[in-house]
């Protein structure tokens, strides 16, 4: 896999995304791991959006990790892989909207969450479920 582009152009499938996490690769980790933030996964498929955010220890890396799943334990996510079987991820794509000091507040990210959805209208018209 390609070494981290930068903050601004990550923009990686569900399947680059899993190899990245499962072979740990350094400039992936290294960038992601130290930062807390707010990230976009894009629906390929059908277009709708999901807004999501990391916070503390392990930043958006750890976050990403938890989406080999496909769902990342998101509701409407977990029901979407549920009735389209694990190959559904395979539309995702994930990219960073936003990133922040990992001592950054969990409630300052999640307003800056909030405000993103509100923004992609990711609540009325995409995943986000709250």
């Amino acid at each position: 896999m390609a070494d981290f582009p930068g903050f601004k152009k990550v923009n990686v499938s569900f399947s680059e995304l899993a190899v990245i996490v499962r072979q740990g690769t350094p400039s992936w980790r290294a960038a992601l791991e130290n930062v807390a933030g707010v990230y976009l996964i894009s629906d390929g498929l059908t277009g709708k959006l999901y807004v999501g955010s990391a916070t503390g220890a392990g930043g958006i890396w750890s976050r990403w990790c938890v989406y080999l799943n496909g769902h990342g334990e998101n509701v409407r996510l977990r029901k979407l892989i549920g009735e389209g079987g694990a190959a559904r991820a395979e539309y995702f794509h994930f990219s960073v909207l936003e990133i922040a000091d990992t001592h950054t507040k969990p409630e300052e990210v999640l307003q800056r969450e909030a405000h993103w959805k509100e923004v992609l209208l990711s609540r009325l018209h995409g995943h986000n479920g709250n």
